[in-house]
C-alpha cells in the first residue's frame, strides 16, 4: 500500500510538472503572438506614414506646376495613394490585422473623394455595401477600382453643373461570389466608344486590377455609365490561418 501511494505521488508530481511546463509554453506562445501582432500593426502604420509622405511630396510638386494635365495626373496619383493608405490605417487601428471591414472603408473613401472635389454637393452617393470583410490582398485592388470608377463619375458624368446620383454597391451574387458596381445616371459615353481600349489610364488600371482579383470587368452604357467587377471572395478561414 505504501509503495502504491508513493507511485501515485510520483505520478501526481510528474503531472504537475507537465502542467507547469505546458503553462509556460502557452505563455511563451501568447507572448510571441502578441509580438507578431504588434509587428504587423507597426508595418501597416509605417506603410501608411510612408504613403502620406509621398502624398505630401506630390502636393509640393504640384505647387510648382502650371500645366493642367500634369496637375490632374498628380491629383489622381494622390487619390490612389489615399485609397491604399486608408486600408493600412484601418488595419493598424483594427483588432484584426488581416481583414478589412468594407462597409466602413467605402464610407471613408467616398468621404475623402467628396472632400477632394469642389461643388460635389450636387452629386448624391447611394452606398449599398453588404457586411463584408476582405483580405488586404483583395481590399487594395477593390479600393483602387472604387477610386477610379467614382472619380471618373464625379469628373465626367454630370457636366454643366447637372445634378445626379452615383450608386456604389458591393453584394454577394452567389457562394463567395461578389459583384462590385459603380453606376451613375449621367450622360454616359458616346455610342460605340470602347472604354477599355480607347478610355483613360483609369479604365486600363481597373482592367489590370480586376485581373489581380481573378475577376471579370464590364463597363457599359445603361442610363449612364455602369462599371461592374465580379470576383470570388478569398476564404476567410485561409486568411486567418
Amino acid at each position: 500500500k505504501q509503495h502504491s501511494n508513493q507511485q501515485l505521488q510520483e505520478q501526481q508530481q510528474e503531472i504537475a510538472q507537465q502542467n507547469l511546463s505546458l503553462q509556460e509554453l502557452i505563455a511563451i506562445q501568447d507572448k510571441l503572438l502578441d509580438e507578431k501582432e504588434w509587428l504587423v500593426k507597426e508595418i501597416h502604420h509605417r506603410v501608411k506614414n510612408n504613403l502620406q509622405i509621398v502624398m505630401s511630396l506630390l502636393n509640393t510638386q504640384a505647387a510648382y506646376l502650371h500645366d493642367e494635365d500634369a496637375l490632374d495626373a498628380i491629383r489622381e496619383s494622390r487619390h490612389r495613394m489615399q485609397a491604399i493608405s486608408l486600408i493600412h490605417q484601418k488595419l493598424y487601428q483594427s483588432e484584426n490585422v488581416a481583414l478589412i471591414d468594407i462597409q466602413e472603408y467605402v464610407r471613408e473613401l467616398i468621404s475623402y473623394l467628396k472632400d477632394s472635389f469642389s461643388d460635389i454637393q450636387r452629386i448624391y452617393f447611394d452606398l449599398q455595401i453588404a457586411d463584408i470583410q476582405l483580405d488586404v490582398s483583395q481590399a487594395v485592388p477593390v479600393g483602387l477600382i472604387l477610386n477610379e470608377a467614382v472619380t471618373n463619375a464625379i469628373k465626367y458624368a454630370f457636366p454643366s453643373m447637372a445634378h445626379g446620383t452615383v450608386t456604389v454597391s458591393l453584394q454577394y451574387t452567389g457562394s463567395n461570389l461578389l459583384a462590385l458596381t459603380v453606376a451613375d445616371n449621367g450622360q454616359g459615353f458616346p455610342e460605340g466608344f470602347d472604354m477599355l481600349t480607347r478610355g483613360s489610364m483609369g479604365a486600363r488600371l481597373m482592367d489590370t486590377l480586376t485581373e489581380q482579383l481573378e475577376g471579370a470587368l464590364t463597363i457599359k452604357n445603361a442610363g449612364g455609365v455602369v462599371v461592374t467587377v465580379t470576383f470570388k471572395q478569398q476564404p476567410l478561414a485561409d486568411t486567418i490561418a
